[in-house]
């Protein structure tokens, strides 16, 4: 109890030096309400995970605010402010999508966030973060960039490695990776903050939205971060092949097991026991259904076909096409570029239920390790996740907003934007 009642004190300067935070920078308020105090001696200051669960150290709090008043709640704006933008500038997932090493990149979003100035904000003294310019690197670049440039020094550098000796580990929501002190590792993790990609989406976008209004001068590298937020400009094509290829690699391993339809190429040495093989397909199933209602453009059927042959060009593997409108059609597989004649007539013209495609895939003799839906999202949406990763693909005209599936079951991983105005 005595250890809950101390704590008790850190949590309200904690609060209250929030409170100030979103004073004097109102536009990360929606971010910083959302986030969960958690107070451990695990971490060395401040870290935070993907699910916006904040964590400080006591003794770390205890000595910034043991400064004057004014100083104390600049230095734990400033850690607040900190550890958020790390939410905010997607950090973790952009480490995930590139498999980066946690520690270096780690190094890599402090040095993207940290050269930023902010009004009422100051680095605490007593535990300074990194910045770009001490160790001679340009101000203003993105964390892939820094990443790059350190790495090019190599292991063996003495700077790096001095880097790497200073930097401390700020949890899954800077590099994707879970620790042991994260509430979802602890017996607390029922009660732990829940956020989802929906969530974090829609904070991000009033975030960046509140900040196009800010008035005053606000870092170059933030306003870059609010015309990408609210106006992206995303490889759909890069997007996309990162899924399939995640997907693939999930599902290819599992379709593995041990039967005894074939003995072991070592049952000579095991008789009179007979002893079992692997068996199932290694080659990655990809089916491909392409909406062909009346509601889809010449242009959209167009750019499906093209898409269909792009991705077993880019994969190196065969596709099992499946033409839907109301109903679904004769698969159509394609093996080689030569069999893209097949694509250029493709049943349909009727109504729309890419679901009737849907079950038409997992229906195929060889059950696909992915299906892509190409539409143009105008049809009902299934009701449940299907047992293999299902992503939709959906044509639109500089919109920024297009039909989509239900969030929940689906989240935006299983959406990308196909923009025709940018083809």
């Amino acid at each position: 109890m005595q250890k809950i009642r101390k704590y008790q004190t850190e949590e309200s300067i904690l609060r209250f030096s929030r409170a100030y935070a979103a004073q004097q920078l109102p536009w990360f308020a929606p971010a910083l309400y959302r986030c969960r105090i958690v107070i451990t001696e695990k971490v060395p200051i401040a870290a935070i995970d993907q699910q916006m669960n904040v964590y400080f150290n006591p003794s770390v709090v205890v000595k910034i605010s043991a400064s004057e008043r004014k100083k104390s709640l600049r230095e734990l704006g400033f850690l607040w402010i900190h550890e958020i933008s790390h939410i905010l500038r997607r950090h973790a997932e952009r480490a995930k999508e590139n498999g980066f090493y946690p520690q270096l990149w780690n190094i890599a979003a402090d040095f993207e966030i940290n050269d930023s100035h902010w009004e009422g904000l100051s680095m605490p003294e007593d535990f300074p973060g990194l910045l770009p310019k001490d160790y001679l690197l340009p101000n203003g670049q993105l964390a892939e960039k820094y990443y790059s440039l350190l790495g090019k020094e190599g292991g063996k550098s003495e700077r790096l490695q001095r880097l790497l000796d200073l930097v401390m580990d700020e949890g899954s929501g800077v590099h994707g990776h879970s620790r042991i002190w994260e509430l979802a590792s602890t017996p607390e993790a029922s009660s732990k903050n829940e956020v989802n990609e929906m969530v974090l989406s829609l904070i991000r976008k009033e975030v960046a939205e509140q900040l196009k209004q800010a008035p005053g001068n606000i870092p170059g590298n933030w306003r870059r971060w609010v015309n990408e937020i609210l106006q992206p400009k995303v490889d759909w094509r890069k997007v996309l092949r990162h899924r399939v290829k995640m997907a693939i690699q999930l599902s290819v391993g599992g379709r593995l097991d041990y039967s005894y339809q074939r003995f072991s190429r070592r049952q000579s040495a095991y008789h009179p026991v007979f002893l079992p093989s692997l068996s199932g397909d290694l080659e990655a199933q990809i089916a491909v259904v392409v909406d062909t209602s009346g509601s889809m453009s010449a242009q959209m059927l167009g750019q499906a076909t093209g898409e269909v042959c792009g991705i077993m060009k880019r994969l190196r593997v065969p596709v099992t096409v499946i033409p839907c409108d109301a109903r679904a059609y004769e698969p159509i597989r394609v093996n080689t570029s030569s069999d893209q004649i097949k694509l250029y007539q493709l049943s349909g013209g009727g109504g729309t239920d890419m679901n009737a495609g849907i079950e038409a895939a997992l229906a195929l003799p060889k059950k696909p390790n992915v299906i892509i839906v190409l539409t143009d999202g105008f049809t009902p949406w299934p009701v449940k996740l299907p047992e293999v990763s299902l992503i939709f693909g959906i044509f639109h005209q500089g919109k920024t907003s297009f039909p989509t599936p239900p969030m929940p079951p689906f989240s935006t991983s299983s959406v990308i934007g196909i923009d025709l105005a940018k083809l």
